[in-house]
Order: C-alpha cells, then structure tokens, then sequence
C-alpha cells in the first residue's frame, strides 16, 4: 500500500508538470494567433476608413487624433484602446452616414468576437494552471508522510489527487478544443473584407 500510494503521488506531480508544460506552449501559440488577427481587422478597418467620403486618415474634422491615435495602436501591437478608438470612430458624423458603416461596424464585430475567444481561453488556462499547481504542491506535501498513512486515510487521498488531476486536465483538453474554433471567427473576418 505504501509504494503504490508513493508511486501514484510522484507520477502524478511528473504528469501534470508535463502535461501544463507542453499544453501551455499550446496556448501561447493560439493566443498570439489571436492576437495577428486581431490586428490584422484593426488593419483592415484603419485602411478601410480611406473610402469614407470627406475623411482623410490623421483628419477627422472634429476629432483629428482619431484614426492617428489608431494607428499608433497598431504599430505598437498594443490591443488595449484599440476597440475604444474603433467604437470613437463609428460615432463619428462622418462615418455614420457613410456606406462605408456596415462593413466597418463588421470588422469592430469581428475584432470583438475574437478579443472574446482569446480572453476566454486565458482564463481556461489560468483555472487549469492553477488547479494544476494545487495538485502537484498536494503530491508533494503527501510524499514525506506516506509511511504514516492508514488504509481509510489513503483512500481519500488517492480521490483528492485524481480530483485535482482530472480538473487540471480536463479544463486544459476544453481550451485546446474550444480554440479550434478560432477557424470559425477566420472564415467570419475573411468574408467581412
């Protein structure tokens, strides 16, 4: 009862550390996927905005810093202002009575709809991460005090353990799946230009 209680504790610290490792390298890899096409619709929708009649791009009449504070956005790959900057942008007078609204409003959308997908998929992981963490510390605290432990008392711990583990791994295989989604939200950009 002891080596099997010892060996369960031990793989199962092994397993998760590998198993957050290589499924994070996943995760950062989605994210920054996100992250290009969420710029590339930012792209799209400051080129876009060269079609609005009695606008230029860096001259918004009114607001003249519009679209240039935008593009500096952009520039710096800084995704924080970008929706505000689009939202400033479509209440404009100008862009109101444009033809030109309905695709803009769609690629705001888009933006939108995407920045939603990444900011679920880091809290998947984070909730991963963390139960993850929790396990492996629990794992580890269990090891030194395996010889003391009864038969009743093992039968818990051995439930606490594989609890914690099918959290951590069944979180993480949900945000994996639900980023395949992302393909979806492509198809939805591509149609909008």
């Amino acid at each position: 009862m002891e080596n099997s209680l010892y060996y369960t504790f031990s793989a199962i610290a092994q397993v998760l550390a590998a198993f957050i490792a290589l499924s994070g390298v996943f995760v950062i890899f989605k994210i920054q996927e996100l992250r290009k096409i969420m710029f590339l619709q930012v792209q799209y929708f400051y080129n876009y905005l060269n079609g609005v009649k009695g606008m230029f791009i860096g001259s918004f009449h009114d607001c003249p810093t519009i679209a240039v504070d935008l593009k500096t956005l952009h520039r710096s790959e800084c995704l924080g202002g970008m929706l505000e900057e689009m939202d400033k942008i479509l209440v404009n007078e100008h862009v109101k009575i444009a033809p030109e609204l309905k695709s803009l409003t769609r690629m705001r959308n888009v933006f939108v709809s995407i920045d939603r997908r990444r900011k679920m998929l880091l809290k998947y992981t984070k909730v991963s991460i963390i139960s993850g963490v929790l396990t492996i510390f629990f794992s580890l605290m269990i090891l030194p005090f395996v010889p003391e432990i009864d038969c009743i008392t093992s039968k818990y711990l051995y439930l606490l353990g594989l609890i914690g583990t099918f959290v951590c791994i069944l979180t993480m295989t949900i945000t994996i799946f639900k980023s395949f989604k992302e393909k979806n939200l492509i198809k939805i950009e591509s149609a909008s230009r």
